[in-house]
């Protein structure tokens, strides 16, 4: 706010707080992008492309199997990564440690797991780079609860959720367009090793040496079970349980994406008959459609009240949007289904992770109650490979997406129950 007749412009503190508030927001979100692009590069590219050349006639089996190793490591590291953080003392902050100790094992393993020739590796190899990649997703969104006011969460929350479908596109293209898979795995790692170095050099953490050390606690199960005295809080609770459904049918359908456009929809129905320029438009459609609606979401989510309505009705359409590919498998559906996949989705993204800052029970361990229900998000992901490879195998694709859209029905009806204050 400048102070006119006055020799020089002063900024109010409000307005350097909330300057400051925004540009952390932006440099969380192309940290988080390039998260996301390294997973999605990964998990629907480079992954299957090798899954395919070392187990042809296994190849469904194969990729659920590595993909559930994976989804275990996941949802341990991202309870562990907020529980291990709130403890954490240092003059660099109680997040920072742990992010670039997360960052420096991951960009350590992505070239091994690039390398991996043999299956025997990439079951113990992935496992342990999805581990530490979720370690640092844990830890870096951590910063919503603990950096981020209330009254700027809906800023925040669509800043991140942009990152999604950026991620996505990036990723996947990066990916493709890569002229080998270790040159993929390397290109993926460069932009997550820079933008979070930059993040922590232009918005470090404050100290955390001056807050109280919390009590260590000899293991037992009481104090096992304590961990998740969250889950007393009905709303805390039900939207763990949504959360975890609504990605459960993200995950059992577009887990399979690359199976799906070869053997659903078929070679020959896309363009030039390839199965990269399938994966390609398809990721662009539905990234272009995410990236619109979160920016639409963000803004809105600030001026509506009714955060639990809209995140309950978006769930329910995000069900009738995975019911098309049901009704057709021609790749005008499909696109289709990508278009709305990246509506629904990314507006329920942005509007979830806003949710889940508004129903954590305690701000001293926030952290942890947050890491838990990214674990929750993160969960599915054990059983949506054997789940969705199952569902295949006795009944077809078709009948995935019904199950699909069935589990996200049940989500949006946990959500509807939620009351806030």
């Amino acid at each position: 706010m400048a102070i006119e007749g006055s020799g020089s412009s002063l900024v109010s503190p409000g307005f350097s707080r909330m300057r400051s508030t925004r540009r952390l927001a932006v440099l969380l979100f192309l940290a988080y992008a390039s998260l996301i692009a390294v997973f999605q590069g990964i998990l629907n590219v480079l992954l299957p492309l090798v899954v395919a050349r070392l187990a042809p006639d296994a190849k469904v089996g194969t990729l659920a199997f590595l993909s559930t190793g994976a989804a275990i490591a996941a949802v341990i590291a991202l309870f562990a990564g907020g529980a291990v953080s709130d403890r954490t003392r240092s003059r660099w902050g109680k997040r920072t440690p742990s992010l670039l100790i997360a960052l420096l094992a991951s960009i350590a393993l992505m070239p091994l797991v690039g390398g991996a020739t043999s299956l025997l590796q990439l079951t113990v190899l992935l496992p342990l780079l999805w581990f530490t990649l979720n370690y640092y997703q844990s830890v870096l969104l951590a910063a919503l609860p603990d950096r981020i006011p209330a009254h700027e969460l809906s800023f925040a929350s669509a800043a991140i959720g942009l990152g999604a479908p950026v991620g996505i596109f990036a990723g996947i293209n990066i990916a493709t367009m890569a002229a080998n898979i270790m040159t993929g795995y390397i290109f993926l790692a460069i932009p997550l090793t820079i933008l979070t170095f930059v993040l922590i050099v232009l918005e470090p953490e404050d100290s955390s040496l001056e807050e109280p050390v919390k009590e260590r606690q000899n293991f037992s199960w009481k104090s096992c079970y304590a961990q998740f005295g969250s889950f007393a809080h009905r709303n805390y609770s039900l939207a763990a349980i949504s959360r975890a459904l609504l990605f459960l049918c993200y995950f059992s359908v577009t887990g399979y994406i690359f199976y799906l456009l070869q053997d659903y929809v078929g070679q020959e129905q896309l363009p030039y008959q390839s199965i990269n320029a399938g994966m390609s438009i398809f990721s662009s459609v539905m990234t272009a459609a995410w990236l619109l609606v979160t920016v639409l979401t963000g803004w809105l989510s600030g001026r509506l009240p009714r955060t639990v309505l809209i995140v309950a009705t978006v769930s329910i359409l995000a069900g009738v949007v995975t019911l098309l590919p049901a009704l057709s498998n021609s790749w005008i559906m499909f696109l289709i289904f990508g278009l709305g996949t990246g509506i629904m989705f990314g507006s329920y993204f942005v509007l979830d992770l806003k949710l889940a800052t508004l129903v954590l029970p305690d701000e001293k361990t926030a952290g942890r109650d947050f890491g838990i229900l990214l674990a929750a998000g993160s969960a599915p992901g054990v059983v949506a490979p054997a789940v969705a490879g199952a569902i295949i195998a006795v009944s077809g694709y078709p009948a995935l997406f019904l199950f699909g859209a069935g589990v996200a029905f049940i989500g949006g009806l946990c959500v509807a129950f939620i009351r806030l204050r």
